[in-house]
């Protein structure tokens, strides 16, 4: 099971959303959407406050979609899910600022039943045929938000935050991962940064560069090379010259 806390100053915005059954959009505020910088935990295996005495796993009415592609358009969602959205009593999307290309969901369903069938439907299915994300749903015990960051990265009791792939953004854990396959296997490869569109870091404009290949700035030498990921400096490392900054 998992738990989330949510380190935002912004407020929930109603969307203009339909659902199949209506014709014309309209503010709706069980559908909104907020800015947040989100923080995942994970239940720890054995601990007191988080298990449980039987094998049944802990059935929850809150959802939480981990990351949607953002080609995929609210609207997009709805017909996504079609029918299920009927269920479904709040519709909460999450926007991270420092992450453009994705998004994440929260829903709370009706009761257990619906949360149960929206699981099974969705979990594992492709937003969209031709691309490789994957709508990956997490059952959630509950949810905090607050605007101190610090007491949004600070776990609840029996639980541990997920960490991140520092390249790709990936959660570095199995059950949690939105694509069906991780390029890079979470190690410094260009084929892993080339995924981000942004320019804004210097160590993906080096390596998503198309010219000759990068030399230390100091020596020349073309090994063993290392890249400052603020200025862009590029120096060799201390088995060569050790041209660092």
């Amino acid at each position: 099971m998992f738990a989330i806390r949510v380190h935002s100053v912004d407020v929930d915005h109603p969307l203009f959303l339909s659902l199949p059954s209506q014709s014309n959009p309209k503010p709706n505020p069980k559908f909104a959407d907020r800015r947040g910088i989100i923080h995942l935990f994970r239940t720890l295996a054995h601990h007191p406050s988080t298990s449980h005495p039987t094998n049944r796993p802990t059935r929850s009415t809150l959802l939480f979609i981990v990351a949607v592609p953002n080609y995929f358009s609210s609207d997009d969602l709805l017909r996504f899910f079609g029918s299920h959205m009927e269920d479904i009593s709040e519709f909460l999307i999450i926007r991270n600022d420092a992450v453009e290309d994705r998004y994440s969901v929260l829903v709370r369903t009706e009761n257990e039943v619906a949360a149960d069938g929206f699981y099974f439907k969705f979990n594992g299915k492709r937003f969209s045929p031709p691309e490789v994300e994957l709508c990956h749903i997490l059952h959630v015990l509950s949810v905090d938000f607050t605007e101190f960051a610090e007491i949004a990265s600070t776990p609840p009791p029996g639980y541990a935050e997920l960490p991140t792939c520092p390249i790709c953004l990936e959660r570095l854990d199995q059950d949690t991962s939105g694509i069906q396959i991780t390029l890079c296997d979470h190690s410094f490869q260009c084929s892993c940064i080339s995924k981000w569109t942004y320019s804004s870091c210097q160590v993906c404009r080096l390596c998503q560069q198309e010219d000759d290949r990068p030399n230390c700035s100091v020596c020349g030498i073309s090994k063993n090379l290392w890249v400052c990921i603020v200025c862009g400096f590029v120096g060799c490392g201390r088995y060569s010259g050790c041209h660092l900054p």
